[in-house]
């Protein structure tokens, strides 16, 4: 449950650095930096009423419209306290229904780190600020995600998955943000 908080926090960072005149740029995610805000924000507070027991179809109706309103950094401070507070009430071991099934909690959670720490990064290069994420949050990604990395692929979210030519001395972010289809 660090992590969420740690990776949640990341995504702040991120979005507090971002000029206001950026929001309209492209981000490797083919999204707008608004709309991937958006996007995050969503998932954020979706996961959060899945969490708590709302059906996948009520939830999506529940959060129709912008996410965002006239504060984007708001947005994310409370729908990363929703999302968190949430992870930290559901049962060990429980499931929540996925887009194809149900999903253990767990894989959900690794699905939401991933989510908040590679958007972090596409908003800083949209942005073209300096695209180093914490090296920390890096670190444990990796040692989270690296043994269920086939499995979370398999899914299918994360673009073209890894290009299989990265050097043996890649940085952590480097290899980090290839494996989901990221080429920094």
């Amino acid at each position: 449950m660090e992590l969420i908080d740690a990776a949640s926090a990341e995504f702040e960072r991120v979005v507090r650095r971002l000029p206001a005149d950026t929001f309209d740029r492209p981000t490797p995610s083919q999204l707008s930096i608004r709309e991937l805000i958006e996007h995050v924000v969503f998932g954020n507070r979706f996961t959060a009423l899945l969490l708590v027991g709302v059906d996948r179809d009520e939830a999506g109706n529940a959060l129709a419209g912008d996410q965002l309103d006239e504060d984007a950094l708001a947005a994310v401070i409370e729908s990363a306290r929703r999302q968190a507070e949430a992870f930290a009430a559901a049962p060990p071991g429980r499931s929540i229904p996925g887009p194809m099934g149900e999903v253990p909690i767990a894989a959900y959670l690794r699905f939401r780190l991933v989510d908040l720490v590679v958007h972090a990064w596409d908003l800083l290069r949209g942005a073209q600020l300096d695209e180093a994420l914490d090296p920390k949050i890096v670190a444990a990604l990796i040692d989270t995600v690296e043994p269920h990395l086939d499995e979370m692929l398999a899914y299918g979210a994360y673009g073209s998955g890894p290009s299989g030519t990265l050097p043996p001395d890649a940085s952590p972010q480097t290899q980090l943000l290839d494996w989901f289809g990221r080429r920094p």
